[in-house]
């Protein structure tokens, strides 16, 4: 609208200047008489060409030359200002407006005179006292600027009329250069003046350094319980305390479910909200659930059991409420113990401290639920009684008995106690058995606390014989001698199962099985019993000291022709036994000619030389015999 005005405004202006040229003559001087060229008017010498913004109005004139002389027509003339928004006229009195540079007509008895005025600010340069930065607290006092101009014929002076304004109104706030902190940041205040802009920085800081609420941890409340009384602590920037819970401004995300005055969280109905307490700049928040009326809690786990120096997570909790619903209330419950020499709580987790036993109490209100809590040794190791089991497919054993070798020393029985799974499903386990369904590898795992041990199952087909490659062994001591076991599937498949089969013997002081093979350790007999799934069979095995060699009683004999003698031979065993076998050796003569030997005696039938061998088990000795003349 102010557009339109001007532009109407410059309008009648044009249509004023059209005329004068028609009528005017150079350099502001016009004559545009009547036709009788009687008078002319004219521009006072004195007129002004330039004024200043905030200056006082001034006067021009205009005169009028007859041949009766000159005459101020000032008041009687017609004034035209180009843009009043710029520069008003009213019977020669100009006032600025605005910077700029306009035309101001005069008009007089159908004569028109023309000048251009230039209004111009009386300052080159605009500044903001304090210059900044400007420092304020929030809350705190608020702080005066003004606006000094430097004027264009030296020197500076106050300015007025400034137009003041806050690039961020919500941290500070300017009213006639009145600074009002208000919330913590930066701002800029702007000072505006005849197109002439300035502008300083302002810094509002808290006056405090932190905000503390106690409680500060999330809130459940049950409907119709007393309300929640909250405390807000202020601590300002050096240290100090101070309980803001009156003064602080609190404000709830949903009265509907909860209100807050002055720290009090009162519940009003079941569901959430948001308390905001906010105090110099700062503010925190706390999180209400208020709960419908619980009927029980019920935990993820009835009962643990920890090792000392372990962590484990709180059991998860719910809440059956009047309405029938279920809902987690984990994050809602508060912890307690009955014994924290044996159990505590560290950053949400349970921390085992020593053997023993306690009860981990989670309340809600007015609810309780007591969780049994029981501390044992750290366990080094689980060992399983059986290191393999073989089955076939329908087979049921049971389970092997578990043993947790501890950290304080000793071994507990913790079969009943260790929680089992099968690695495939080519077997089950539970119930203290497990089955084979079908063939194949397999396992077993027991688990006690954080440890756990595996047995392998190895599932087969079923043997329907069972053959080993001998079924007797004679043996020296320290001898070994391998078994061949071939098993036959019920498809009449074979299959080698030396390894497989379970060993056992009679009598392990004379013999024992090591893989497949037979180990003679001491002097007798003992049976060995090979067993897989239900088929066995038997090698009976007798072992027998180790013939290390024969002495005989004499050697290089000489004898008078037809004279005789007789030899013992003697066995000398591994064992260090040495015994006579004279009788059941074998004698031979290399001459029977000459000389003659049986049983041991030996005889010379004529002049020459022989030699006498005996052998037994093996084992040769023999000695020269010369006979005399």
């Amino acid at each position: 609208m102010e557009r339109m005005k001007r532009m109407s405004k410059r309008s009648t202006f044009l249509l004023a200047v059209l005329m004068f040229l028609f009528a005017a003559l150079p350099a502001g001087l016009i004559q545009a008489a009547e036709e009788s060229k009687t008078s002319t008017v004219q521009w006072d010498s004195q007129n002004p060409t330039t004024v200043n913004l905030g200056g006082n109005p001034a006067q021009l004139k205009v005169w009028s030359l007859t041949e009766k002389g000159k005459e101020d027509v000032t008041q009687k003339a017609e004034w035209i200002s180009g843009d009043s928004s710029i520069l008003k006229v009213d019977k020669g009195l100009i006032t600025p407006v605005s910077k700029g540079q306009i035309k101001v007509v005069a008009t007089y008895e159908q004569q028109t005179v023309s000048t251009t005025i230039t209004v111009k600010s009386p300052y080159s340069k605009l500044q903001i006292d304090p210059s900044g930065p400007i420092n304020l607290v929030v809350s705190g006092d608020s702080k005066k600027l003004t606006a000094q101009g430097t004027l264009t014929a030296g020197g500076t002076e106050k300015v007025s009329d400034v137009e003041w304004t806050s690039t961020n109104p919500s941290v500070a706030t300017v009213e006639d250069g009145l600074v009002r902190p208000l919330a913590k940041g930066m701002t800029y205040i702007k000072a505006s003046k005849d197109e002439l802009k300035a502008q300083t920085i302002v810094y509002v800081r808290s006056s405090s350094q932190a905000l503390i609420l106690s409680p500060s941890a999330s809130q459940s409340v049950f409907l119709g319980s007393s309300p929640i009384q909250i405390k807000a602590t202020d601590v300002n920037l050096t240290g100090g305390k101070t309980d803001v819970t009156s003064t602080a401004e609190w404000t709830s995300s949903n009265p509907l479910v909860a209100t807050v005055e002055q720290g009090k969280i009162s519940p009003l109905d079941a569901g959430n909200s948001v308390i905001t307490v906010s105090y110099h700049g700062l503010s925190k928040t706390l999180k209400v659930n208020v709960l419908p009326t619980i009927e029980k809690l019920i935990s993820s786990k009835a009962s643990l059991s920890l090792e000392t120096g372990s962590k484990t997570a709180l059991p998860s909790i719910s809440a059956y409420l009047v309405n029938g619903a279920k809902k987690a209330v984990q994050s809602d419950v508060k912890w307690s113990l009955s014994n924290e020499s044996v159990v505590k709580i560290a950053d949400g987790k349970l921390v085992a401290v020593n053997p023993g036993s306690a009860t981990l109490t989670a309340t809600l209100g007015a609810i309780k639920l007591d969780i049994p809590v029981t501390v044992q040794y750290k366990v080094l190791k689980l060992t399983a009684s059986e290191k393999k089991y073989v089955l076939v497919a329908g087979q049921e054993v049971s389970v092997p008995t578990v043993k947790a070798q501890m950290a304080g020393g000793g071994t507990l029985d913790v079969t009943n106690q260790v929680s089992w799974v099968a690695t495939t499903a080519a077997v089950t386990v539970g119930n203290g058995k497990v089955k084979a369904v079908s063939g194949g590898n397999s396992g077993i795992k027991a688990m006690y606390l954080n440890k756990y041990v595996k047995v392998p199952v190895i599932v087969e087909g079923t043997i329907s014989t069972l053959t080993p490659s001998l079924s007797s062994a004679e043996m020296n001591l320290k001898g070994s001698q391998s078994v061949k076991v071939i098993g036959v599937y019920t498809d009449g498949k074979k299959v080698t199962l030396s390894n497989k089969v379970k060993w056992t013997t009679s009598n392990a002081s004379v013999a024992i099985v090591k893989g497949s093979a037979i180990k003679a350790v001491g002097i007798g007999t003992a049976t060995i019993t090979g067993t897989y799934q239900n088929k066995s069979f038997n090698i009976e095995v007798k072992v027998t000291p180790k013939l290390l060699k024969l002495v005989l009683s004499n050697k290089n004999l000489k004898l008078p022709n037809g004279s005789s003698q007789v030899l013992s031979v003697n066995a000398v065993y591994d064992t260090g036994t040495i015994t006579n076998v004279t009788s059941s050796a074998v004698w031979t003569s290399s001459k029977p000619s000459i000389v003659q030997v049986s049983g041991g005696q030996v005889k010379a039938l004529a002049y020459g030389n022989s030699s006498i061998k005996v052998v037994y088990k093996g084992k040769t000795v023999a000695t020269s015999v010369r006979v005399l003349k």
